[in-house]
């Protein structure tokens, strides 16, 4: 048992100790004692705020809520649990969460704090990123739909504009009707980006390279009132990543800055080894403990308010002023960057400047910087093809177009049609062009593999309008095939046939 001067002692050295805030009022609300605590936790220290009453500490919203609690102590309600939310001595707010209890015998009201900023912060992050993924989901499904639709109108427009003895009023017409399907097509593609659902091709890549390239062209893109410099770590890591993607992105952001700074201003670029260690990733969820590449885009121009930050990666969210841009330029890098494994960070302070960080993750290994292959000439052949679609207008279109390039063609609704009706005679077959996303367990991936297993030698081009298959997710395409996205055009068809038949790399 302990003595009365044992248990003071005790009680002392936890109220000297306690990481959260305690305090005793007396009955009124004026500060008794206030632990050592409230200097970490609002920056006062006990001296600044014992002797005062505790309202003026408080945020004013939460006032009566918290006398309404202390009202309802005394009237002997048990310990009381309650939010309230006070000032730090800088000007911000510091939630709090509270337990209380008042002590008759001795006329005061004990109060025991807990700091839940960081708490609410991690709330805050989880709700953004279930709402992102929500939003690309939905965002993802309408794409792919929409892109269908639009491949059956290019490949009518196609079909149509080789017809002889055309009036010219009619071509115009169709190429006015082309021309706004390609728009479109554009805008399903920016969609796709922020979904996480278009096919990567990542390679090995000198980022520093990369941007000495990009450099190049911002410097005659964006005026000569944007400064553009350049600061370059010398011992840069290698990432693997898709390299036409993240030219865009480095683009993209440096042309938000350039509109960031209408009457002229400093653009800075920076790369940087980055390890994200274990105190990061607990203060940001959807950041990965590991080794990144750095690319910073940094400008001066006259920065957001905390408020438009939350939205900025949201498609069709924008700043701009009406018919001066899409809403999907950062969601489009946002998206590319999460389906590259990275993460992706965006400071901005009014009348400073914004500056958007993209971190990639570390190549592995000793891979080397690959090269771009040429591309080979369109030359129309007599080979057989055998092409699997679910969609009947999509695939009636494609067969279409094939057959009018010369081409021998077969035609199945599903990949577990064309293994039932073509499966013991693949080998007749030079290319199979599949979907990838069809109903039932023969997926295109499933009918491709199924395909080289009984024809090595067959070719093989994938068509998506996306795709959630695991090895998309990856980032690489399986079997050397080759990917046409939804909708293309009779060219870039043409274009993949003759690539997988004359056996050119992937590029």
């Amino acid at each position: 048992m302990l003595t009365d001067d044992e248990a003071r002692s005790i009680n002392q050295r936890v109220f000297e100790t306690s990481q959260d805030l305690i305090l005793v009022t007396d009955g009124y609300g004026t500060l008794i004692q206030v632990s050592p605590s409230s200097m970490a936790i609002l920056g006062f220290s006990p001296a600044e705020m014992i002797g005062k009453s505790g309202a003026p500490f408080m945020v004013p919203a939460d006032l009566e809520a918290t006398r309404s609690e202390m009202r309802a102590a005394r009237a002997g309600r048990a310990t009381r649990h309650f939010s309230c939310r006070y000032f730090h001595k800088d000007g911000r707010v510091v939630p709090l969460m509270w337990m209380g209890v008042w002590s008759e015998p001795d006329h005061h009201h004990f109060f025991i704090g807990r700091d839940m900023t960081d708490r609410e912060r991690t709330e805050a992050q989880l709700r953004q990123s279930q709402k992102m993924e929500a939003v690309g989901l939905l965002t993802g499904g309408i794409a792919h739909d929409f892109n269908n639709i639009l491949m059956v109108i290019l490949a009518n427009v196609d079909a149509l504009q080789e017809e002889q003895g055309l009036a010219s009023p009619l071509r115009v017409y169709l190429d006015q009707i082309g021309g706004a399907a390609q728009r479109a097509a554009d805008l399903t593609r920016q969609l796709l980006a922020y979904s996480r659902k278009q096919a990567l091709r990542p390679t090995p890549t000198d980022v520093n390279e990369l941007v000495g390239g990009t450099a190049r062209l911002l410097r005659r893109s964006l005026g000569e009132q944007i400064e553009i410099a350049t600061l370059l770590a010398p011992d840069l890591w290698t990432t693997n990543v898709d390299r036409a993607n993240l030219e865009a992105a480095l683009i993209n952001l440096s042309v938000n800055a350039r509109d960031a700074m209408p009457t002229g201003g400093r653009l800075l670029v920076e790369t940087a080894n980055i390890t994200f260690d274990d105190d990061y990733v607990a203060r940001n969820l959807d950041a990965v403990r590991g080794d990144y590449v750095m690319l910073a885009v940094s400008d001066n121009g006259g920065g957001m308010a905390p408020e438009l930050l939350e939205k900025v990666f949201e498609p069709f969210f924008t700043t701009k002023d009406v018919g001066k841009g899409s809403g999907l330029g950062l969601s489009m890098v946002y998206g590319f960057i999460k389906q590259s494994n990275g993460h992706i960070k965006i400071y901005s302070e009014v009348g400073r400047g914004t500056a958007v960080r993209l971190y990639l993750p570390r190549a592995q290994g000793s891979e080397t910087v690959a090269t771009a292959k040429p591309v080979p000439a369109m030359l129309a052949g007599g080979e057989r093809i055998l092409v699997v679609e679910d969609d009947e207008q999509v695939r009636r279109s494609v067969v279409q177009q094939l057959a009018k390039l010369g081409y021998a063609v077969s035609e199945s609704a599903s990949g577990a049609d064309a293994l039932r009706d073509f499966g013991e005679t693949m080998r007749r077959f030079d290319v199979l062009v599949t979907d990838i996303v069809m109903p039932g367990e023969i997926d295109g991936r499933r009918l491709a593999e199924a395909a080289r297993e009984r024809a090595p030698a067959i070719g093989i081009v994938l068509m998506s309008g996306y795709s959630e298959d695991a090895v998309f997710q990856s980032g690489k395409l399986p079997l050397e095939a080759r990917l046409l996205t939804k909708p293309f055009r009779r060219a870039d068809l043409a274009q993949a046939i003759r690539q997988v038949l004359d056996g050119t790399p992937a590029p």
